[in-house]
């Protein structure tokens, strides 16, 4: 169920119908697009704020069908983006998410999916969080801002490991054959250390996602 929050007075129903509006109500699809910031910074039909609103939504309706979550978005807010990412890994419907163009918090939320799909020409980049230091700062305050960077950047890494990102290894997360959690941490760790660009078959490799979104996941047989 889509919800139309900010309704102009006197407003004709038929006025407010929209292709995300249809889309939510009669096919369960949401799009996440654009900077990942929370509300009262950004409050549009597309962003964070909006989208676990109507996660919540569908959930209450239907927790058994799925819900597909299309995101295009450059990244943004570490703190809105883990709050979606815990409500999508909440969600007791199952949530499919495909990815376009997608940056850094974009690339969690991308792999937090039950199934992770990619848009053929898709690009993903993947970073360590970044908390501006300003000049002059206390250096206990300075101090303590690096201890939370530095369990943010292992949280992150964690989420990706959690939603079975392998970082190129055969079994990420595992004891099995050698590959444990650990290797894979310090793998994806050493790799995203600046930026690390993967293609859609790249992002296949990586273990972000699954496979190449097709027809059929968009519009149905």
């Amino acid at each position: 169920m889509r919800f139309t929050k900010l309704r102009p007075e006197g407003a004709r129903e038929e006025q407010l119908e929209g292709a995300q509006t249809y889309l939510g109500r009669e096919r369960r699809m949401l799009a996440l697009r654009g900077p990942i910031m929370s509300a009262p910074d950004r409050w549009d039909e597309f962003s964070a704020s909006f989208i676990m609103d109507d996660i919540v939504a569908m959930n209450v309706e239907d927790n058994k069908k799925p819900i597909t979550l299309i995101i295009d978005s450059p990244g943004g807010d570490l703190d809105t983006g883990m709050m979606l990412y815990d409500l999508i890994k909440l969600s007791r419907a199952p949530i499919i998410t495909i990815g376009l163009d997608c940056a850094s918090m974009a690339t969690v939320l991308l792999g937090a999916g039950n199934q992770r799909l990619v848009f053929p020409h898709a690009r993903l980049m993947l970073h360590l969080p970044v908390m501006m230091m300003k000049g002059g700062m206390d250096p206990k305050v300075f101090e303590i801002r690096q201890k939370e960077m530095e369990r943010m950047k292992h949280e992150m890494v964690d989420s990706y490991i959690e939603c079975g990102v392998n970082g190129g290894l055969d079994k990420g997360g595992t004891d099995i054959d050698g590959v444990t959690w650990p290797s894979v941490s310090k793998k994806i760790l050493n790799d995203i250390d600046r930026e690390l660009w993967l293609p859609a078959q790249g992002g296949i490799d990586y273990g972000l996602v699954d496979r190449i979104a097709t027809p059929e996941d968009l519009f149905g047989i």
